[in-house]
C-alpha cells in the first residue's frame, strides 16, 4: 500500500524504536586490528603516516594483543617485516620468520584470540611488488607458488585464517589446494578479492614497508572505476 496508508516515519520516530528496527549493528566483534611484526625486542617504531600505530617486535605483538583481546576485539591480522628481502620474498614462508613467531606466541599466550595473516610478497620482496618478476612485470602463475608457500607457513604456525591481499589471478584455489592436501582444510581463506588500486594504500606501504620501487600496482590491482568486474573478481574467488 501507498502513503497515506503506508508510513515508513513510524519506525523512525524515537531512539528506542530506532534502536529496535535497526538492521546492521557494529560491535567489537566486528573488528579486526592490523598489527606489523618486526625484527628484534621491545621494539615499537612509531608508523608517522598513522598516528598510534607502530611496528613491533613479538613480544610487544603479544602484549597488545592480550590487551587488545580483553577490550572484546576478536582478531588481530599480522603484516611481517623480515630483516632481509629478496626478489622472491623468500623470508615470507620462513617457519622462524617474525609473522610465524608471533602467530605461535598469541596462540600460546591469547588462546581464544582468531590470528588472521596476510599473505603477500610485497613486504618480502626487495623489488615491492606482490610476486616473482618477470622483466618489470609481475609472473602470475609463479607468484602463485610463492603464496601458497607463504600460506602453508602460517598454517603450520597455527594461524586461523590466511589472508591472500595480492590480485593474482587464480591464487584462492591454489592456496585452499595447497591447504586441503597439506592437512590444513580447518584454515580459512578472507581473500582481497576486489582490491582497487589506490594511493590511499599509501600510510599501510609505510606501515609494511611495502612500496614498489618501480612502476605501480595497476596491472594487478584493479582499476577503481570496474565495478563490474569487481563483482565478477569476487564470483571467481568464491568458486575457487
Amino acid at each position: 500500500m501507498a502513503f497515506p496508508i503506508n508510513r515508513p516515519r513510524r519506525l523512525r520516530r524515537t531512539e528506542t524504536i530506532r534502536r529496535m528496527v535497526r538492521e546492521t549493528r557494529l560491535s567489537p566483534d566486528d573488528l579486526i586490528l592490523p598489527m606489523f611484526v618486526c625484527p628484534g625486542r621491545g621494539v615499537k617504531k612509531a608508523v608517522v603516516s598513522m598516528p598510534g600505530v607502530a611496528q613491533m617486535s613479538v613480544d610487544n605483538i603479544v602484549a597488545e594483543a592480550r590487551e587488545t583481546w580483553a577490550a572484546g576485539v576478536p582478531a588481530v591480522i599480522l603484516f611481517g617485516i623480515p630483516e632481509r628481502k629478496d626478489a622472491n620474498g623468500s623470508e615470507a614462508w620462513n617457519d622462524n620468520g617474525e609473522v610465524q613467531r608471533a602467530i605461535r606466541e598469541i596462540k600460546e599466550r591469547v588462546p581464544g584470540m582468531a590470528v588472521i595473516t596476510d599473505v603477500c610478497m610485497c613486504e618480502y620482496t626487495d623489488h615491492g611488488h606482490c610476486g616473482a618478476l618477470a622483466g618489470n612485470d609481475v609472473d602470475n602463475d609463479a607468484t602463485l607458488e610463492l603464496l601458497t608457500r607463504s600460506a602453508l607457513s602460517h598454517a603450520r604456525a597455527g594461524a586461523d585464517i590466511v589472508a591472500p591481499s595480492d590480485m593474482m589471478d587464480g591464487r584462492v584455489g591454489a592456496i585452499r589446494t595447497a591447504l586441503d592436501s597439506n592437512g590444513f582444510s580447518h584454515v580459512a581463506i578472507m581473500a582481497y578479492s576486489a582490491k582497487f588500486a589506490s594511493a590511499f594504500y599509501g600510510p599501510f606501504r609505510e606501515a609494511a614497508e611495502s612500496a614498489p620501487q618501480f612502476g605501480d600496482r595497476r596491472s594487478y590491482q584493479m582499476d577503481p572505476p570496474n565495478g563490474d568486474e569487481a563483482m565478477r573478481e569476487v564470483a571467481l574467488d568464491l568458486e575457487e
